[in-house]
């Protein structure tokens, strides 16, 4: 659990630059150059985050409500998806 946090603490900071769609797309660019299997993961690791996303459960406010639309528009084909490990 410690781990994790530390990983969402690194990614926090690397989101906390108001409008750089520039590092974003960094990010994407890097990832693209990972290992196909790792690729997946990450992928299995979005899906979920857009699965809580659309729990009724989950709270929300404007900062994020774009987010949670998005997310319950994609519900169905989330609980679609199927992304072995391989």
């Amino acid at each position: 659990m410690r781990e994790a946090k530390e990983v969402v603490d690194m990614v926090a900071d690397f989101l906390n630059v108001f409008g750089d769609s520039k590092r974003i797309q960094e990010f994407v660019s890097e990832m693209e150059s990972q290992h196909r299997t790792l690729q997946q993961s990450f992928t299995r690791l979005c899906v979920a985050w857009l699965k809580r996303l659309a729990e009724p459960d989950y709270h929300y406010d404007d900062r994020n409500k774009a987010s949670v639309r998005l997310a319950q528009s994609l519900k169905d084909k989330l609980e679609e998806a199927y992304l072995p490990l391989i």
